[in-house]
């Protein structure tokens, strides 16, 4: 048997995947562990398994931690190379310096046999080049997601710079870029889905996981007694400050309308919401969606992929970040609408909805892609990867 470190970041869209591979894992008797920046709620942690926040390290940053939570909210407010910086410069690098000496110690008291570190969380990469430890990148949105910024050179060459500067400041003195595992990474879609026809080798696409703890309470009573179509509706766990604009515009096109419209997110920011409106705030999504006919999102993965795995469409509104590049995907697969957030008007979003439920060709085009996810293997092929990774490198190191 094997033990894993999984290093994530404080979002639960990069968590979620980890923990259903780490359920596996735990399942077949490996050891594994997480580590985060910020305590993650008992329920969503597998059996046997325990999230590690190393709050000693991390005690002195708390203060810019939660401002840089905080001004996750403005990705919808930026350009593409403003939400570039905000992540890169004012996110993912700050929350590297910070991790890095809890992960580094925790590493030193677990030894794990492999770290396991999510693509934006360069801690547990860093971490396991500089101590030595066999690495794997997690991947949860499709490669490529920062779109035409990334075309400009000069805007290429500040990222390189910015990376090669952290590295630098950790002692680690090499023209070779290790925020990522270049040995493997393994990605949570399906190659056709996102259109790598031809992806490097340490790229294996496993298709989204399935199986993390979710007991959520939900009214299924209420939900087996509407008889027209049922549309899910997330904006995930970030962009907390535009929730009440976004479902007020959903409730002036949506309500008394013939649609039983199932909304994840918080009931109080409105007094009362439409009869044809179940609104919670934490809700089973991934037992929800079988039931669903069609969805409504911003790009958020974990809901995509949920929505794919049941072969619905989706009418995607695009808000920041990744958003952009899941959309423009779903829409060249034939699968979807996108729909601008900054250009949402209430007549468009009646029109394409209705179209998305109404033309079976986004239907047969979501059931396409649902096959290429099963055919990718899910749980099953990435635990058979990273237990495969484990052995040959313990073999390579007992040599």
């Amino acid at each position: 048997m094997s033990k894993f470190m999984f290093v994530v970041p404080p979002f639960f869209g990069h968590i979620s995947p980890t923990l259903s591979v780490g359920g596996s894992l735990l399942a077949k008797g490996h050891e594994v562990i997480w580590v985060g920046l910020k305590e993650l709620a008992a329920e969503h942690i597998p059996a046997g398994g325990r999230f590690i926040v190393p709050h000693a390290e991390l005690a002195e940053h708390q203060p810019a931690i939660q401002a840089i939570l905080k001004m996750q909210d403005d990705g919808p407010n930026l350009s593409g190379v403003e939400t570039l910086k905000l992540a890169l410069e004012g996110t993912y690098i700050p929350f590297a310096r910070f991790m890095l000496p809890g992960v580094s110690r925790i590493a030193d008291e677990f030894k794990p046999d492999v770290i396991v570190s999510d693509c934006i969380t360069f801690a547990g990469a860093l971490c396991a080049h500089l101590k030595d430890i066999p690495c794997v990148t997690t991947t949860p949105v499709p490669p490529d997601v920062t779109g035409d910024a990334m075309q400009s050179p000069k805007i290429f060459e500040w990222q390189q710079s910015l990376i090669k500067n952290l590295q630098y400041e950790l002692g680690i003195y090499t023209d070779e870029y290790v925020i990522h595992s270049r040995e493997m990474n393994m990605v949570f879609t399906s190659k056709e889905f996102a259109g790598s026809k031809d992806p490097l080798p340490h790229l294996k696409f496993v298709g989204p996981v399935k199986g993390r703890p979710n007991n959520t309470p939900f009214d299924w009573d209420r939900l087996s007694r509407a008889t027209t179509p049922k549309v899910f509706v997330s904006l995930g766990t970030l962009l907390v400050d535009i929730r009440k604009e976004f479902f007020q515009k959903l409730i002036d096109a949506f309500a008394g309308e013939p649609l039983t419209i199932v909304a994840a997110t918080d009931p109080a920011i409105f007094p009362e919401w439409p009869d044809n409106f179940i609104v919670q705030g934490f809700v089973p999504q991934s037992q929800l969606m079988p039931q669903m006919d069609a969805v409504i999102c911003h790009g958020g993965f974990n809901t995509v992929n949920d929505a794919f795995v049941n072969g619905l469409p989706m009418l995607i509104t695009p808000i920041a970040y990744d958003h952009f590049h899941t959309a423009s995907l779903i829409e060249n697969a034939g699968c979807g609408i996108k729909l601008r957030y900054k250009r949402l008007r209430v007549p468009d979003l009646k029109a394409a909805m209705w179209e998305v439920l109404n033309n079976p060709k986004y239907r047969q085009a979501a059931q396409h892609i649902r096959d290429t996810f099963i055919q990718a293997g899910g749980n099953d092929k990435a635990v058979e990867l990273l237990e495969t990774f484990a052995q040959e490198r313990k073999r390579t190191l007992s040599v």
